[in-house]
């Protein structure tokens, strides 16, 4: 007699037996269909990591020095580099004129800036320029003519523009603005500021100061048609296939006397100041224009190739996008996509059986079955990158005022410092509002400590700047890195704990006794994310108690390093303190960058991506005592100086004594697990590596040669890469031959409890002898199992996972369980091997569903059967009767007093 559970855990699987015939004609129509959808599944989607635009970061051999005519016959004007443009910083001087009027406004003699397209060999017309998004700031802070970083064109009865051109037709309010024509003919409104750029994303320069010798200099962000759409430069030219160079554009450099545009003098006017846009006729006579050529962005890669996906650290990035043109051109022209992901991500994929090939800083955790080969890439560094103007204060004597406005190129910083400013220890890094921080120093430049180290800035004034620095947001081995070494600085620590820095056995008197936020006191390091953990918010208890202002608006994170540096380039603080009350909802909107002259911005980021935007790099007391930026030499000494470790892969070594090494060095590997991949994988690889060994590490300009920032590697790390690609080309695809495992007993030992040797994912019972094994606990931490105290020794447990691994990322090599392992966090788009693995899930589903769907009204009829039948030869290979069904050492009426449960898949009862 059944039991009624035992009936109901059986009645789904009898009345398949019955199903009706129209079901069983449901499911083969769904079968075909899965049928059908199968090659539209398996080819639908992307086939791997498409190629990406490559970076030229130098400029040598493109440099172009053009001159003035006319009044301007004696101003000389130097563009850095002409050529091989990306987004980036290029840096403009000049010589030969006269100083701007006033040191703390612009009244006259100054040079306006902006970039243009245009397909004339002549050069631009005013209405293909990018300028007049600034005048949504004022004229330099109200330092400057009305109009003159407008685009509007008529200025009042008293002043009229000698060349009489016809105005642009007017708008509602009787203004005519120069219109703005984009180069794909798009419909623009009128005004300053248009659908294509504001003020947020123009890169002109609307002020250029000249300094009393007649000379000046700006650092210019050429914009790619990513940055600005209505440019296109460097964009596919219409009716060319795989260009070699992208859209050209213009840099238009417009000088200003001290006339106006009816030839009166600045000093008529009422303001005494020039008072006209630079798009005015007689203004834009006067234009001095310079050709510019970009890299081309979408595709120079032959169109078919094989696409090798690549994944990995920020690190490598700038130095494999600029490889990649010349990669895809050259031995098997495959194409390798780069796809920025978290370095613990990196490991993850590492070891997930499908490697591919990434970039990391840390080798991944230990793993029995999976030997990867590492090979090192790239070295380069972390580095504190600034764009800071000399800002004179109030009292500052002459000569500081003199420098108003130029760009200061020295910056020395110890770890104590660096501590201060990623705590949020300053008040302008908080808020002055907060008690927390209210009696430290408001920012560096009134820090006692600060100035020891860089007199240089005495009688300046950064008032609501230099309290903090940009950092990146994701999860990073180079962020671990920089707090090492900051924990390990004695002086840094005492502060981290509490201690002011007037006090202690680091400290002096002569400093201002500050202390630490409190939020931050204790901090254990080191750290992989830049923590923001002061709970304060300034409330606006009358404007909107409901949106208090709080440090992810004032203070926020940026997207990655890339981000942090173009920002600080561009005087951009990234914070939104500006309330909207127009907004739905109502929110604080992004703040405009800092003014021309005025900037003071720091940020976390890497060298070749500080160098690609023209942020100077801070100078870092290193263990030796050295101040040291990260220079070529600098970075060399510190890799040279790394301890040895397992699989070849180095680790930096912040107590290093040398004096020439900088102490943030990073040294970048790729790898791979030969035995994970095809042979024609391992060949593609082997070849990327092969040339990131050779020509890679020329430093140069042009695609496939070394960025800037990069320092070439020693001669031995780049043996090392070309023993690594050897190994990944000539042992791709070939699985490595098991060791036999030990057989298992046929009989416990004598006086054995349980002596049955433990499997993956358990542990052998108290008196047993038999090899412990090891698991994963449900938190992806890997455990081992123990051995018997009388029968045998516990066998090793795992490897230990590297520092920089999450306790859940152990549990990555396990046989069971879930790892703890973080999310891919790829920046910008989804990494397209996750996307690939997605279709490859969505096409084995579909072939199961599609089996399932035949098979179904047939299986319940003769599975019962053939299970029956292996059970009968089952029993007669192990010469044992088996009873009902039963396994050989069990009783004969198992089936009777077995329990049914969610482990119990014995077939159901055949009437």
């Amino acid at each position: 007699m059944r039991s009624p559970f035992l009936a109901r855990v059986r009645t789904p699987l009898r009345a398949q037996v019955r199903t009706p015939f129209r079901t069983r004609r449901i499911r083969l129509l769904f079968g075909s269909l899965c049928l059908v959808l199968l090659p539209v599944v398996a080819t639908s989607g992307p086939a791997g990591l498409g190629p990406q635009a490559a970076y030229a970061a130098g400029g040598e051999g493109s440099e172009v020095t053009v001159s003035g005519a006319g009044e301007f016959a004696d101003l000389k004007v130097t563009v850095g580099q002409t050529r091989n443009l990306v987004g980036q910083v290029v840096k403009i001087s000049w010589t030969g004129g006269k100083p701007t009027v006033s040191d703390t406004a612009y009244s006259a003699n100054y040079l306006q800036i902006m970039q243009c397209w245009g397909d004339e060999a002549t050069g631009p017309a005013a209405d293909q320029c990018q300028f007049g998004a600034s005048s949504a700031l004022g004229a330099a802070g109200n330092q400057a003519g009305a109009y003159t970083n407008t685009r509007q064109l008529n200025y009042g009865a008293n002043l009229q523009d000698a060349e009489h051109e016809p105005l642009p037709p007017p708008t509602p309010s009787g203004i005519s603005f120069a219109p703005f024509r984009t180069v794909g003919g798009d419909p623009v409104s009128p005004g300053n500021w248009n659908e294509f750029y504001d003020v947020n994303s123009t890169n002109e320069v609307p002020y250029a100061r000249t300094n009393a010798r007649g000379a000046g200099e700006v650092w210019f962000e050429t914009q790619t048609a990513v940055e600005a759409p209505g440019l296109g430069c460097g964009s596919a030219i219409p009716g060319t296939r795989s260009p070699a160079t992208g859209r050209g554009c213009w840099l238009v450099i417009v000088p200003r006397g001290e006339k106006e545009v009816d030839g009166s003098p600045y000093t008529a006017q009422s303001s005494g100041q020039l008072q006209s846009s630079p798009l005015s006729p007689a203004n834009w006579k006067q234009r001095i224009v310079v050709p510019l050529g970009f890299e081309p962005l979408g595709s120079y890669c032959p169109i078919g190739a094989e696409e090798r996906g690549i994944i990995g650290s920020e690190m490598a990035a700038e130095a494999v996008t600029r490889w990649q043109p010349a990669l895809c051109q050259t031995g098997g022209k495959a194409i390798y996509g780069y796809a920025q992901v978290p370095d613990e991500t990196a490991r993850v994929k590492l070891l997930s059986g499908t490697p591919g090939l990434v970039f990391l800083g840390r080798p991944a955790p230990a793993d029995p079955v999976r030997k990867p080969v590492y090979a090192p890439v790239a070295l380069s560094g972390i580095t504190i990158g600034f764009f800071i103007e000399s800002q004179a204060g109030f009292q500052a004597p002459d000569e500081v005022r003199a420098r108003n406005g130029t760009r200061l190129g020295s910056l020395r910083l110890t770890p104590r410092l660096v501590a201060k400013l990623l705590t949020e220890s300053y008040q302008d890094g908080n808020s002055r509002f907060a008690e927390s921080t209210a009696k430290n120093p408001v920012n560096l430049g009134r820090d006692p400590e600060f100035m020891r180290h860089n007199p240089t800035y005495a009688g300046l004034d950064f008032g609501g700047k230099l309290g903090d620095a940009l950092v990146p947001q994701p999860l990073a081995d180079t962020t671990r890195q920089l707090w090492e070494w900051v924990s390990r600085d004695p002086a840094a620590r005492e502060f981290l704990d509490g201690t002011p820095d007037n006090t202690g056995a680091h400290g002096d008197a002569a400093y201002a006794g500050m202390a630490v936020n409190p939020n931050y006191r204790g901090l254990a390091l080191p750290l992989d994310t830049f923590p923001k953990s002061d709970p304060y918010c300034q409330p606006f208890p009358e404007e909107h108690p409901e949106s208090p202002l709080c440090i992810q608006d004032k203070h926020p994170y940026a997207t990655d390093m890339h981000a942090a540096a173009r920002a600080a380039s561009r005087g951009d603080t990234l914070a939104r303190t500006s309330w909207d009350a127009t907004a739905t909802p109502p929110t604080y909107k992004k703040d405009p960058p800092q003014l021309a002259g005025s900037r003071a911005v720091l940020a976390v980021t890497d060298t070749a991506t500080a160098d690609r935007y023209g942020l100077v790099r801070a100078e870092l007391l290193n263990a030796g005592g050295a101040f040291v930026a990260p220079e070529p030499g600098a970075l060399i000494a510190a890799a040279n100086a790394r301890k040895a470790g397992a699989d070849g892969v180095s680790s930096p070594d912040p107590a290093a004594a040398d004096p020439a090494a900088y102490p943030l060095t990073v040294l970048t590997y790729a790898a791979t697990v030969p035995a994970d991949l095809t042979e024609a994988e391992g060949k593609d690889y082997g070849a990327m590596l092969a040339y990131a060994a050779a020509q890679g590490q020329t430093p140069g300009v042009s695609a496939g040669s070394l960025p800037h920032g990069y320092a070439p590697l020693p001669e031995a790390l780049r043996a090392q890469t070309r023993a690594a690609a050897q190994r990944v080309s000539t042992e791709a695809g070939k699985k490595p031959t098991p060791a036999p495992e030990p057989s298992a007993p046929t009989a416990p030992a004598p006086g054995a409890v349980g002596g049955t040797p433990s499997g993956t994912g358990g542990a052998a019972a108290s008196g047993g002898s038999g090899p412990a094994g090891t698991g994963t606990s449900a938190s992806g931490a890997s455990t081992a199992g123990g051995g018997s105290a009388a029968g045998g020794a516990a066998a090793p447990g795992p490897a230990a996972a590297s520092p920089s691994t999450p306790a859940g990322a152990a549990g990555a090599t396990g046989t069971t369980g879930t790892t703890g392992a973080p999310a891919a966090q790829a920046t910008g788009t989804t990494p397209d091997w996750v996307v690939g693995a997605i279709r490859n899930v969505l096409l084995i589903c579909l072939v199961v569903g599609a089996l399932a769907a035949f098979a179904g009204p047939v299986l319940p009829r003769y599975l019962p059967g053939a299970l029956l039948w292996l059970r009968s030869l089952r029993g007669a290979a192990g010469g044992a009767p088996v009873a009902s069904g039963g396994p050989a050492d069990l009783p004969a009426d198992w089936a009777t007093h077995k329990k049914t449960g969610p482990r119990d898949w014995s077939p159901p009862d055949q009437d």
